[in-house]
């Protein structure tokens, strides 16, 4: 039997391969006579590691050359790290399934074996996001930040140039088995996480069948209606990087609950808040729940 040739695009960096990796195993593992070939695709985030994120484009920066590769047929399916993803894709194409991480926390990582609290007074914390510099800010008031970007490996060898700790989702130490770095893992209702932190989010073309299915068998049920309930607050409360936004999302015996973190630009001002509501109608009160905030900002 002729196998069917399915090409997933990815990013270059160890980590988007690493995803493309579990991607491709699952996809195998349907035993449906595929063969994935991995494809890779060199983004504008990519390209500039130097820039913080605001200042060449947003979040966006990481999927549109990826996006474009989709419409031009060069691949079947894009793989995307959720919180890398706008809540707008390129007309034509949509996210049709999702993997459920095995960790959406942060973690600080530190030489020295330093946790949140044990930090010493104006530490100095390595992190390009805006989030984790707000949560920083909220929780401890007194320690600095240093933007830092550039792969996993590149950041943690930050912390021989004279760091205190650096901020990293604990998804990527697993998935790059890198998780012998001292770290702490910083729990998800305090340290609240970006929105589809450690999600992997599969996209294809509209009206092509064949590789919607196959996302569509993929994808982990409770996730795709997490992580769908999350894209409807996106859209709603028109999300960019330069907003530091938290979302920590959960489902549990039907009942869907979210605690969300925000602050101002300057970092002056943050807000947490959370609601639950039956899993029937999450989309329609994260949308709501996107329109107040949207509404009444910082």
């Amino acid at each position: 039997m002729t196998e069917k040739l399915v090409r997933i695009g990815t990013r270059k960096s160890p980590l988007a391969l690493a995803q493309a990796a579990i991607v491709t195993r699952r996809i195998e593992n349907l035993k449906q006579g595929i063969q994935v070939q991995i494809v890779e695709v060199e983004t504008k985030g990519d390209q500039n590691q130097a820039s913080p994120l605001s200042h060449i484009g947003g979040k966006g920066v990481f999927i549109r050359e990826l996006e474009e590769a989709l419409l031009r047929n060069e691949i079947d399916i894009a793989v995307h790290s959720l919180k890398d993803v706008t809540s707008n894709t390129y007309p034509g194409l949509a996210l049709f399934g999702f993997l459920k991480a095995e960790s959406v926390n942060d973690v600080l990582v530190s030489l020295s074996g330093y946790t949140l609290e044990t930090l010493p007074r104006h530490a100095i914390i390595g992190t390009g996001s805006m989030r984790r510099k707000a949560l920083l800010k909220y929780m401890r008031p007194d320690v600095q930040t240093q933007d830092i970007r550039g792969n996993i490996g590149t950041r943690i060898a930050k912390l021989q140039d004279g760091l205190d700790a650096i901020l990293l989702s604990d998804v990527s130490l697993i998935r790059l088995g890198l998780t012998q770095h001292p770290h702490q893992v910083l729990p998800a209702n305090h340290f609240i996480p970006a929105p589809g932190q450690g999600v992997v989010a599969l996209e294809a073309r509209n009206g092509d069948h064949t590789h919607i299915r196959i996302c569509r068998q993929v994808s982990h049920p409770v996730q795709f209606v997490l992580s769908n309930a999350q894209l409807a607050f996106l859209k709603a409360v028109g999300f960019d990087c330069q907003t530091p936004l938290g979302m920590h999302s959960h489902i549990t015996n039907g009942l869907f609950s979210t605690i969300l973190f925000r602050a101002s630009q300057d970092l002056s001002k943050t807000e947490i808040e959370s609601f639950s509501c039956d899993i029937s109608i999450c989309l329609s009160e994260c949308t709501k729940k996107g329109h107040e905030w949207k509404e009444s900002p910082l």
